[in-house]
């Protein structure tokens, strides 16, 4: 933290000399902003509003300003709390914001100074129309409302009419990254347009896809290059590395409905559907009538269906179980537990298939595909 007699020192030596190579200076002014901290945030994930605090300084009459090392130029969070702020492009030694509307939601910050900034704030202008974004966030509401109420029937109508928002702005939005990424493959804002709303949205079941997506990186620019963003996308594309298809599944291991210990590994020798799900995810649930409908098909076989639940609720897991008729091997992950990371999941349900020898055979299996994929295995 830096105190306020320093904030000033800088900002006046600033003024009079040069400021040191390699340091970012971010002057501000809170205007009807009422705090006296204020708090410098990595992204961690702009999607979900994840943050990590990594500077907050003191607030004298209306203004504050940070002192950066080494920093390079990519997305920020700035707020009076970690939580409550907006969205910023850092770009050059010295950038000055102020507050442009605050409400309870969110700080929309003026900037000057930066021209990635500038890039950024044009993208996302473009993306909220693409996205539909006024009108889906209108139905988000309406289902949320309706599954707060238990009104499947409603969430099935609200799903309905989505469908075409999300599918038609899934098309719009992928087409605009493209477009303004290829212009931008130079620079450290190309390389969040890539990380953030690209590559977190792709999934690489193949190893070849893996392969593929690595020469590809290879065409960005040295600065685009050199951001946080790069090792997170390798780091990422190792972990895919290990649930590719054709690869031995990693372990799972959890709490059955007795409470005794299982794990996937338990189930070698046979066709394993792995079904990644929870009791308060509705379309998880919709998934049952179609794994009953598997198991039924391959009755006599070497096939078995593994539920891997993130409840954490054991009442409600068992609540779901029974309401569903989903007897099967089911086991709950202990707290903390990785494996959802480990592999790659991006939102449940998430479906695998896993032959005798513990190797991964398919992913993303839903619906009629959880009997023709495994048909072409079992024997």
């Amino acid at each position: 933290m830096k105190t306020s007699i320093k904030s000033f020192v800088v900002l006046i030596s600033c003024g009079l000399f040069a400021c040191q190579p390699g340091k970012q200076i971010i002057q501000g002014e809170t205007g009807n902003l009422n705090t006296n901290k204020m708090y410098l945030c990595e992204v961690v994930s702009d999607y979900w509003k994840s943050h990590r605090a990594v500077d907050s300084v003191d607030v004298i009459d209306g203004k504050f300003m940070f002192e950066l090392e080494n920093v390079q130029p990519e997305l920020y969070f700035l707020g009076d709390s970690p939580n409550h702020g907006g969205y910023f492009f850092l770009d050059g030694k010295r950038i000055k914001v102020q507050p442009e509307k605050v409400t309870e939601e969110e700080i929309l910050w003026k900037v000057e100074g930066s021209s990635l900034d500038q890039k950024y704030r044009a993208f996302m202008e473009q993306w909220d129309e693409a996205t539909f974004k006024q009108i889906t966030d209108s139905l988000d509401t309406l289902f949320f409302q309706a599954r707060d109420a238990g009104n499947r029937e409603e969430m099935a109508r609200i799903k309905e009419e989505s469908i075409y928002y999300y599918d038609e702005g899934r098309a719009r939005s992928a087409a605009l990254v493209k477009e303004v990424l290829e212009k931008n493959k130079e620079n450290s804002f190309g390389m969040y347009l890539y990380y953030y709303k690209q590559f977190q949205h792709k999934d690489f079941p193949m190893l070849e896809e893996i392969i593929a997506e690595k020469a590809y990186i290879e065409s960005f620019g040295a600065a685009a290059k050199n951001t946080r963003y790069l090792p997170w996308v390798m780091e990422k594309l190792g972990k895919y590395e290990g649930c590719a298809i054709g690869h031995e599944a990693p372990e799972i291991v959890g709490k059955d409905t007795l409470g005794n210990e299982l794990k996937l590994s338990d189930l070698r020798g046979n066709y394993v559907l792995v079904d990644f799900w929870n009791s308060y995810c509705h379309w998880c649930r919709e998934e049952t009538p179609a794994l009953k409908r598997a198991l039924e098909h391959f009755a006599g076989k070497n096939f078995k269906i593994l539920g891997v639940s993130s409840d954490r609720v054991k009442k409600l897991w068992m609540d779901a179980i029974h309401e569903d008729g989903s007897y099967w091997d089911h086991l709950m992950l202990e707290k903390g537990d990785d494996v959802m990371d480990r592999y790659c999941i991006k939102g449940i349900p998430h479906i695998i298939l896993v032959g005798p020898d513990g190797k991964i055979l398919a992913k993303e299996l839903r619906g009629q595909d959880l009997i023709d994929v495994p048909d072409q295995f079992v024997k």
